[in-house]
């Protein structure tokens, strides 16, 4: 029975020659159009997430330490055994959106005494938060100079010098989440015409014949969103120089995992959605909501602290964990393992819901 709704569902897309197009030439094509917009974004009022550490018992230095926890309009994390490597490495890690070490006298700005430590994606927050040391150092010496700052990137450079900025990488996984969403949700309305023609009566006999049936359609689905999340990193390598190469078992991880749980959960919406007009009304609205919250629309770290712990809980955020992670901070399969986690093991566990909640309503 898989195989048979694999055939029947590829059969409807390939002879709609218009949604062939769509599904596999628009992602590209969008995914470009945000790169490009957001490779260049900076300025903004952020709520960031900041790291500190203090290397020097110099009184001048000290005294501006506390006065930065006191004073500053951020989010400060800090401990007395943290080192630069520590706080590159959470920048690095994503754990802070941006950090910065004090490692001399401030009364001598000559000495570059502090060192901003910056993701290159999210250069924005490095100009903010200089602005802001800036002006807690007017507030309390009347001395703040440009001299003050050495710039520091958290990430290991690109060895390719056509990439300039990695906010291209971000933004392979956003886009690519969103439109494997919205793709998928079109696919799996498919269940709800089969609902009303009476096939669905048929093929769920049991609670067997509807896992059987829906594997079919997620097979399906998760194959499309593959292809589709992989012309998007094929858009990436060819129009931004995203390296891509020695980074592919991973990828299809990223790709194949970001395709599943996004079929399982159109699969999911789809077996509570009782008319089409219905299921795209929800549909609509989850993957936007998601798309917003997520970090699909919007950079996370522009969000307020509140809003990204919600977004941790849309596949958006786990797509744009396991590419970002991979592409950007040079995280290996090994440690993205509660990312596979969350994208592989949320699809089974939809799946099966949705296979119940089938089951469960062509009984009633």
């Amino acid at each position: 029975m898989i195989s048979a709704v694999f055939k029947i569902m590829w059969l409807r897309l390939w002879r709609d020659k218009g949604a062939l197009v769509l599904a596999f030439v628009l992602p590209g094509f969008i995914f470009a159009i945000f790169a490009a917009i957001f490779s260049n974004a900076s300025g903004g009022s952020l709520d960031l997430r900041v790291s500190m550490v203090l290397l020097t018992d110099a009184p001048s230095s000290v005294a501006f330490a506390k006065g930065v926890s006191a004073k500053a309009d951020f989010t400060l994390t800090t401990h007395e055994d943290w080192s630069e490597e520590t706080i590159k490495e959470r920048v690095r890690l994503g754990q802070d959106d941006v950090g910065f070490v004090i490692q001399g006298d401030i009364a001598r700005p000559e000495t570059q005494p502090i060192i901003i430590i910056k993701d290159p994606s999210r250069e924005v927050a490095a100009t903010v938060l200089m602005g802001q040391l800036r002006q807690i150092m007017a507030e309390a010496s009347n001395q703040a100079t440009p001299e003050m700052f050495a710039q520091v990137s958290a990430l290991p450079k690109n060895t390719d010098a056509n990439v300039t900025d990695q906010s291209v990488t971000y933004y392979i996984g956003a886009t690519a989440i969103l439109f494997l969403l919205f793709s998928a949700m079109q696919g799996a309305a498919i269940s709800l015409d089969e609902r009303k023609s009476g096939i669905s009566d048929r093929l769920l006999v049991g609670p067997a014949g509807a896992m059987a049936m829906l594997s079919g359609k997620f097979l399906f689905l998760n194959v499309i969103g593959t292809i589709q999340a992989a012309i998007i990193v094929a858009v990436g390598y060819f129009a931004f120089s995203v390296p891509i190469v020695e980074h592919l078992p991973s990828l299809v991880l990223a790709c194949t995992g970001s395709a599943a749980l996004a079929s399982a959960i159109a699969l999911f919406v789809a077996s509570l959605s009782g008319s089409s007009a219905q299921m795209n009304t929800v549909s609509t609205f989850v993957v936007l909501l998601f798309s917003a919250i997520g970090g699909s629309m919007v950079p996370r770290f522009m969000m307020p602290d509140w809003l990204q712990y919600l977004g941790r809980f849309t596949p958006n955020h786990w797509s744009i964990e396991a590419f970002y992670g991979i592409l950007a901070r040079g995280q290996s399969v090994y440690d993205l393992l509660h990312v596979w986690g969350i994208l592989f093991g949320g699809a089974a566990l939809l799946l099966l819901l949705a296979a119940y909640i089938s089951h469960r309503m062509m009984r009633v």
